[in-house]
This record gives structure tokens, sequence and C-alpha cells, in this order.
């Protein structure tokens, strides 16, 4: 009876003990989080997504067929709220004609090599803390923003029918020489979340203003002469700070 007894209480003992465990398990890993890291310095990204175009002949989300993104870049951080960020992206854009009153069956297919340089606001302080006070930990997320300009390389081919564009597939004559150049304004922002000190994801939504109006393959004839076609790209961007040890800064913390 008495081993029992002692064995239930033992029992009782241990699992009043484990949250008190798991509390402290995690106050030690949030000191762990302290970052002996400053917030500046060299930032190398690498981002995937889909991308979804504003033309002459697709206007909406319902015509678009959404095509791949991928991008590799640099982010230099000059402060813990203000970087500079330099990007190569890869776009595939596409759609299919869904105005009713138009007689004509077009769709297209463009790809679009982009290099832009763009400024980044953080909106928040990439450390923790308010006012006078800077806690030696990194925020988890840090909201962002940014814009900049670039340039866009893009080849547009249009042709008939509602499907994706193969082979055999007749194709419009070309509205101009392709590939081409463009000027392109991009800006938006995302949500920065710290892994560690080294990699840091990146969920973001930008908006790409082009100088361009045969992103489609459609000029102004058809269309609006006074718009241009526009992209818009969703991605998650991987970011990996290079770990540079700095022993002033880390005694500091």
């Amino acid at each position: 009876m008495n081993r029992k007894l002692y064995s239930s209480i033992l029992l009782i003992l241990i699992l009043c003990a484990l949250p008190w465990d798991a509390t402290a398990q995690y106050r030690n890993r949030s000191r762990s989080q302290a970052s002996r890291m400053q917030e500046r310095g060299v930032v190398v990204v690498v981002g995937a997504g889909i991308a979804a175009i504003k033309s002459d002949i697709c206007g909406s989300w319902g015509c678009n067929n959404f095509g791949p993104n991928a991008s590799v870049g640099a982010l230099y951080k000059v402060t813990p709220y203000l970087g500079v960020n330099a990007n190569l992206d890869y776009v595939q854009l596409g759609a299919v004609e869904k105005d009713v009153n138009r007689t004509l069956n077009i769709a297209f297919e463009s790809e679009v090599i982009q290099f832009s340089v763009t400024g980044v606001l953080n909106l928040l302080d990439s450390y923790a803390g308010s006012g006078n006070y800077r806690s030696s930990r990194k925020r988890f997320v840090v909201p962002y923003m940014r814009a900049g300009i670039g340039a866009v390389y893009y080849s547009a081919t249009s042709f008939p029918g509602q499907g994706d564009l193969d082979d055999s597939q007749t194709t419009y004559d070309p509205e101009r020489d392709y590939p081409a150049f463009a000027a392109v304004i991009p800006f938006g922002g995302g949500l920065r979340f710290r892994v560690n000190d080294e990699f840091s994801i990146a969920p973001e939504l930008m908006y790409h203003i082009t100088t361009t109006d045969f992103l489609d393959n459609i000029g102004p004839r058809l269309g609006n002469a006074a718009t241009k076609d526009h992209f818009g790209v969703a991605a998650i961007k991987l970011q990996y700070t290079p770990v540079i040890k700095n022993k002033l800064f880390s005694r500091k913390q």
C-alpha cells in the first residue's frame, strides 16, 4: 500500500514539475535569443512566388494565368531602420482576353527579367524595446516597406485560344522588336520573421509599374494609349546574414 502511495505521490510531483520545467526552458531559450550581431551589413536574399499582370487584355485576377517568379539579390542594412536592396527577378506573365465586347480571342505569354534597386524602410526598430531602452534581443516580426526604380528586359508572344502556348500553336506577329527594355517602378512591403541571427523569412507583396504597353504584345491600338502594363508579385523571401563576429558589439550585450 505504501509503495503504491509513494508511486502516486512521485507521479503527481513529476506532473506538477513539467510546466515549471517547460517555463524554465522557454526562459532559457528567450535568453539565448539575445542577438550577438549588429543590425548592419550585407544580407543575401533569395525568393520564389507567383505573378499576375494588369494590361489591355486583362485588368483583373480572373483573366490571369498566374506565372512563376524567382529572385536573387542582396540587402545592405545601413541602420536597424534603413536598408538598400538590389534584386534580380525572373517573372513569367500570361492572361486570356475576357472582354465580351471584343471579337478577338487573344491570349499571351511574356517572360520578364527585371533588375531593380529599392530602399527598405522597417516600420519598427529591429531590436525589441521602446523609448530610450533597447533590448539585446531582436523582434520576431518586423513589417517593412520598399520602393525604388529598375529596368525590365522582356519578350512577349500573343496567340489565339484559351489555353497555354504550345509549339504547334499559331502566334500573332510581334507588335515590336523583342526582346525589349522598359523602365519599372517597384513598390510594396512585407513582414520579416526572424528565425535566428542568420536566417529570416519574409512574405512580400510588390507592385511593378512599367513604362511599356507591350508586355502582352498588344499595343495601345486596342486599348487606352495613356495606360501602361503593370504586374504584381507575391513571394516568399529567405534572408541569410553571414555570421561576422564583432567582439566589441558582443561585449556590450
